[in-house]
């Protein structure tokens, strides 16, 4: 009897923890910005609507990769925002807020030519430069490829892993 409670202990422990490491971190902006003046990783932003079937995609299907989720967890700081979001964002003392039905952190990190599309995935280095502005789907397979492309080309520049 002990032999089997332990056995059922320890199987649930291993399943609790594979389920905690298959889980894809989520911070909000102002907690993104803070962990990063602890320990310098670039930030992920995924800004996303309810209407759009491409973000919904990859809210299902990308993001829940476990290869995605392994890159995010251990080298960035993933935050996803709904664009449409009507919550006031401070970062470092500047507030952002939802004008005319888009928020304005939307405005500054996500334009292209003053145009918006959804999904988009912004790369925010550690010095707080947009590296990469990416406005379509990402597949796991393509954001796999363009968050390990980063990682070593932040490993080249800067001799170690961000």
């Amino acid at each position: 009897m002990k032999n089997t409670l332990l056995f059922f202990f320890i199987l649930s422990t291993c399943i609790l923890y594979g389920q905690k490491n298959n889980t894809l971190l989520n911070y909000s902006f102002e907690e993104a910005f803070k962990l990063q003046e602890k320990e310098k990783k670039p930030i992920i932003v995924f800004f996303h609507t309810s209407w759009c079937k491409y973000c919904f995609a990859m809210k299902k299907n990308t993001f829940i990769d476990k290869k995605v989720i392994n890159l995010l967890n251990k080298h960035f700081y993933f935050v996803s925002f709904d664009a449409e979001s009507k919550d006031s964002i401070n970062i470092k003392g500047r507030i952002f807020k939802n004008k005319s039905g888009v928020h304005q952190i939307v405005e500054v990190l996500a334009s292209k030519n003053n145009t918006i599309s959804y999904p988009s995935t912004i790369i925010i280095s550690t010095n707080n430069t947009i590296d990469e502005q990416i406005d379509s789907f990402l597949s796991a397979e393509e954001i796999t490829k363009i968050l390990t492309s980063y990682i070593v080309s932040n490993k080249n520049h800067n001799g170690k892993l961000p």
